[in-house]
């Protein structure tokens, strides 16, 4: 399988709604073999932690994870007929986070079915580029569900394990131990850190995943505004959920316990199920703390990181179209509260000045009358009596009135009678013509 090209890239950007500019998408893009090859840098750090604690064994399981997950891909794109790629480097990146997910103590064939189940996952949804869930997430929670007693048994730390056989001594994670005891395990500050607790055998470091987490923010390799907003919400929620005193110390055991800060800088931030946009990305951090804490919560399981990031990749599809109408529905809630708001004194002060304001249908002004250097007014009705017409003065408008009938009649008959009198002289002229012709 070759690596997708910058341009395929773009144009898988450009058909998704974004929330930015196609230039500043462009300057923000990185290649998933990039990203992958960083991931991979901080797991082995993480790793070289596992061996301190462990011995050797953390890197004979690591090894065989990355080695199962290689060939499986192999098999895979010969059975699709597809070209397998040397430079992907995804498959590594996913058997080593199935591996450091896993107790150093785990059997090999645990190893091998979950590295199997993996990469089987990609395949299924038609190989890289295609799948919508995590690949590790789904083979841990998969081996969570059938091999619990395996999976979710530690050795203590500082135990040297065989690199071949099985550990003696197994304990349960801290996880556990809140879930049945309802309490959390007096851990100090150092403690805390350096990882000397019961956990998967890359989840406990949490010292070193703290300066992962900020380095690969820093190289790009992981989205600050999923990452942010998934701890923040995390943080926020268990805080004013929690009943446990004092609740700063369930918020450290909320991410220290599980795979949930692990998962937060590796699982979560896969580029292949990551939404394209930042708003899209918020709203994932967003939705992620949130079924996380109800996970924990209320389900009586170990690893419900795994589950919840299971839930929010099946949404990851629809986010950056949630974001873009957010977006869009904010931008016209603050277009017409800037239109609006205050509109009525605007108004009124263009009206004032002499000029003509735009009003709407359901729009008044009521603006101060303008007096004109008009004298004041008394608000009384006075009332007008009108001067009646003398005896005298009646009969001279009759007689008036008469005069005026008598002299346009005396003129209608005399334009008649010189209507009349040419009508006749035309006649006359008419016979004395014809006469003459004869």
């Amino acid at each position: 399988m070759s690596n997708p090209s910058t341009q395929e890239l773009l144009k898988k950007i450009e058909d998704a709604p974004l929330l930015m500019s196609k230039e500043a998408a462009k300057k923000k893009l990185r290649k998933p073999r990039s990203i992958y090859g960083d991931q991979i840098l901080f797991m082995l750090a993480v790793l070289v932690m596992a061996f301190t604690s462990y011995g050797l064994r953390p890197v004979i399981v690591c090894a065989f994870s990355v080695l199962c997950c290689i060939i499986t891909d192999m098999i895979g794109c010969f059975l699709s007929k597809k070209e397998y790629g040397v430079k992907d480097l995804s498959t590594i990146a996913y058997g080593l986070a199935l591996a450091l997910m896993l107790p150093a103590s785990v059997e090999y064939y645990i190893v091998a079915i979950g590295a199997v189940l993996a990469v089987t996952v990609k395949h299924i949804f038609g190989g890289k580029d295609n799948y919508i869930f995590n690949p590790t997430a789904v083979a841990v929670a998969f081996l969570i569900i059938c091999y619990p007693t395996q999976v979710l048994s530690y050795p203590v730390p500082g135990t040297q394990l065989e690199i071949f056989g099985q550990a003696q001594g197994l304990v349960s994670s801290i996880e556990s131990s809140f879930i049945k005891n309802g309490a959390m395990p007096s851990l100090s500050p150092l403690e805390i850190l350096m990882g000397s607790f019961a956990g998967p055998m890359g989840t406990t470091h949490i010292l070193v995943l703290v300066v992962s987490g900020i380095c690969l923010v820093l190289r790009r390799s992981v989205s600050l505004s999923a990452t942010l907003g998934a701890i923040t919400v995390t943080a926020l929620l268990t805080y004013l959920t929690t009943s446990v005193e004092p609740t700063w110390e369930a918020v450290v055991f909320q991410f220290i316990s599980g795979f949930m800060l692990f998962g937060f800088i590796f699982l979560a931030n896969d580029p292949q199920t990551l939404p394209y946009t930042n708003g899209g990305r918020i709203l994932y951090g967003i939705f992620l703390g949130v079924i996380a804490v109800i996970f924990r919560n209320t389900a009586q399981i170990e690893g419900v990181f795994v589950f919840a990031l299971l839930v929010v990749n099946a949404l990851s599809l629809y986010l950056d179209k949630l974001a873009f109408d957010i977006k869009k529905k904010v931008k016209q809630a603050a277009s017409y509260l800037k239109n609006n708001l205050g509109s009525y004194e605007k108004l009124s002060a263009q009206a004032k000045q002499g000029e003509m304001p735009k009003l709407e249908d359901t729009q008044e002004l009521l603006l101060e009358p303008v007096t004109y250097n008009m004298p004041p007014i008394d608000n009384k009705i006075t009332k007008v009596k009108r001067r009646k017409k003398s005896v005298l003065e009646k009969i001279k408008e009759k007689q008036s009135d008469n005069a005026k009938k008598k002299q346009k009649e005396k003129e209608r008959q005399t334009e008649k009678a010189n209507t009349e009198k040419e009508d006749s002289d035309g006649s006359l002229k008419t016979d004395k013509t014809e006469k003459d012709t004869e």
